[in-house]
């Protein structure tokens, strides 16, 4: 196996894991740690999130972007840049490869409220339009369809790399944060067969708020069975790391058999 691109937000960087060096001088929130004040704990943190532990078992390298944060927007512009195929002034990645140096993909989708769609030469958010939008079933139609046409939007613009990528010899996974996109994944067999369950005690969740839903502790913010006073950090816990890991590693030695 070649290079893993790890494709995502907080999530995928391993913001919070950090805590759990219980370094002293670590503030007890969800602060961005320096590597310059803190190597220790940031190096914990690289050495713990799932990129590294998936990577690490199968002997190869992760690449992933090296701040905190993110959208599908931003992971769709990370990319290309990495890969060389941008038609912009490179934002993101400070290294580049080819394609003949990456097997494999990992696209964490973010939180689609992060994107924005250009209407009439302006940037678009959906909260421009509506400041309580999700799940509220009276919101206005044109809010609704602004949501529709920027969920389709970046789907397929993942679906578009996914593809391209794939006719360069890179095969693409999809984990999920949020249910999002799940109401156009069930009926696209190209994606829901790169999708990426997360196993966690004989069961299977769909997203990260499945899995936190299902066991609170998977949050840092709740991890009372390594902290007193748990960080007030709603990323994922240092278990939930591994529980991730195990679950990309079982799907891609599920396509590599």
């Amino acid at each position: 196996m070649k290079r893993i691109i790890y494709a995502g937000c907080s999530f995928t960087f391993g913001h919070g894991l950090w805590q759990y060096t219980k370094e002293d001088g670590l503030r007890n929130d969800d602060h961005y740690l320096s590597p310059k004040h803190f190597p220790v704990s940031f190096d914990f943190m690289r050495k713990n999130r799932f990129p590294r532990l998936v990577s690490n078992y199968f002997g190869t390298q992760e690449v992933i972007r090296d701040f905190t944060s993110g959208s599908d927007k931003l992971s769709l512009e990370f990319v290309p840049e990495l890969l060389r195929f941008n038609t912009w002034e490179p934002k993101w990645a400070k290294v580049d490869f080819d394609f003949s140096e990456i097997s494999h993909l990992v696209f964490q989708t973010s939180y689609l409220d992060r994107c924005s769609l250009i209407k009439d030469g302006k940037e678009i958010w959906i909260g421009d339009l509506a400041e309580t939008w999700k799940n509220n079933l009276n919101i206005a139609p044109n809010v609704r369809e602004f949501w529709s046409e920027l969920k389709m939007t970046y789907y397929n613009k993942i679906r578009d790399l996914f593809l391209f990528l794939e006719d360069k010899g890179i095969k693409c996974y999809m984990l999920a944060i949020t249910d999002d996109y799940f109401d156009l994944i069930k009926n696209d067999e190209f994606i829901k067969s790169r999708f990426i369950d997360i196993e966690y005690n004989g069961t299977t969740f769909k997203n990260f708020h499945e899995l936190f839903i299902y066991d609170k502790k998977l949050m840092i913010i709740n991890d009372t069975d390594n902290f007193e006073d748990p960080p007030k950090d709603l990323h994922p816990s240092l278990k939930c790391h591994r529980i991730v890991a195990n679950s990309i590693i079982k799907k891609l030695e599920s396509d590599l058999s």
